[in-house]
């Protein structure tokens, strides 16, 4: 499924964030949103996913703007998972990750069986199946992170926006979930994700999107990006890989 940003600009409490972005992703696309802290990274998730509406420019889903569409319209279309996602009501495991299927079934309808059938399939891929009776609230930072990501594959959603969604995670199920995405990316859907850890997006992601200072500085290959000037300008460090194939910073 095809998404734009064509020279996309956001504010955010009367500032201005996002400058004149422009860059589009398509079926089957992994692509890395790199940049440092402070660079507009989780700003241009939310201006993807519909949260942010441009104060200049277009984003455009299939040739619609993402934001032309109601909630559940979009939600069919993308998933989007926030950075930040306070959990302040008793709720089981399943019954979480069942919310995925709202923008399908409606606020009021019971679960169908592929509604069911979909929740069971994203917690056994997230592999959190043995914490569907568990209130949610009592799970660990890195169960709870599976958790909401389970919500958004139940979506079954052709688009996936991931704000950071290697947080909270240890190290094996980080790599468990990097080997998702790719796998999802085969399957057909587009995957735009923000990293922080550079090797890990080199390793895991065929694009970047570099961003500093609210501008979209270079896009591409993501072994071009990384090794390039505005990576270096960005970062403080340049950035080399080996002829063995290792990533050096600094």
């Amino acid at each position: 499924m095809k998404m734009l940003l064509e020279n996309a600009s956001a504010r955010v409490g009367g500032r201005q964030i996002l400058s004149d972005l422009s860059a589009g992703v398509d079926s089957g696309d992994l692509v890395a949103v790199i940049g440092p802290n402070g660079a507009g990274k989780s700003t241009l998730l939310k201006l993807m996913a519909g949260v942010l509406a441009p104060v200049a420019g277009r984003v455009e889903l299939e040739g619609v703007s993402v934001r032309s569409w109601s909630a559940p319209e979009r939600a069919c279309r993308m998933a989007y998972l926030p950075q930040f996602r306070p959990l302040t009501v008793s709720l089981l495991v399943e019954d979480l990750v069942s919310m995925g299927r709202l923008p399908h079934r409606g606020l009021w309808k019971p679960l169908s069986v592929e509604d069911r059938k979909a929740v069971s399939s994203a917690m056994d891929r997230m592999e959190i199946s043995h914490l569907r009776g568990r209130d949610a609230t009592t799970l660990s930072g890195g169960e709870l992170q599976r958790t909401f990501l389970a919500r958004c594959l139940s979506q079954g959603s052709p688009v996936l926006l991931l704000d950071e969604p290697l947080t909270g995670l240890d190290i094996g199920h980080q790599l468990s979930l990097l080997a998702l995405l790719e796998d999802l990316a085969r399957e057909g859907r587009t995957v735009v994700w923000s990293v922080h850890d550079l090797r890990l997006a080199a390793e895991h992601s065929g694009m970047a999107w570099l961003m500093d200072q609210g501008e979209l500085v270079a896009q591409g290959a993501t072994a071009h990006v990384l090794m390039g000037d505005r990576a270096k300008a960005a970062f403080g460090v340049g950035i080399s890989r080996s002829a063995e194939g290792d990533w050096r910073f600094g």
